[in-house]
């Protein structure tokens, strides 16, 4: 089952280069807020409104808890959940229709980085995906992992985000 989460890109969707390599956060938050047909700023605004609130650190990236803040802000209900050891508590939330912006890490040339992105299906052992870090549209959307290979990367932090 895949549900039909609208798709950003933050290097098509974001004009300005300083965030186009940071909006993962920005992003994933507008393609679940849209999904639930919430109106959201753009992203840049999204962006510079987080960075001036502290919800972007230029260290560690985006404050999850301000995400689930600006969630909130928008009329949806939204919670946070760390030490998530095992996928079932996201799978049920996945097959039960509600897209979930999970932490995972991304390798990039030998270094560890963290990044957003938006679970959007679960089919028969495989994730489905928006990947907001495409030049792509049609690349980025409802890319595909095995429980395994998402489990690995997985940070073992989700936004649970609902109407």
């Amino acid at each position: 089952m895949k549900v039909p989460v609208p798709y950003y890109s933050q290097f098509i969707d974001v004009a300005d280069s300083f965030w186009m390599i940071r909006a993962c956060g920005a992003a994933t938050l507008k393609m679940v807020a849209e999904y639930y047909e919430v109106k959201t700023p753009d992203l840049l605004v999204l962006c510079n409104e987080a960075k001036e609130r502290n919800g972007y650190h230029m260290t560690n990236g985006w404050v999850h808890d301000y995400l689930v803040t600006k969630a909130k802000e928008l009329g949806l209900e939204a919670s946070r959940k760390e030490g998530v050891t095992s996928f079932e508590e996201i799978k049920e939330v996945l097959l039960q229709g509600a897209p979930v912006i999970v932490s995972v890490e991304k390798r990039v040339l030998e270094q560890a980085r963290f990044h957003l992105i938006v679970l959007v299906g679960y089919e028969d052992g495989m994730i489905f995906y928006h990947e907001s870090e495409s030049t792509d549209k049609e690349r980025g959307m409802n890319r595909s992992c095995s429980e395994t290979i998402f489990m690995e990367y997985f940070r073992g932090k989700a936004i649970f985000i609902t109407k």
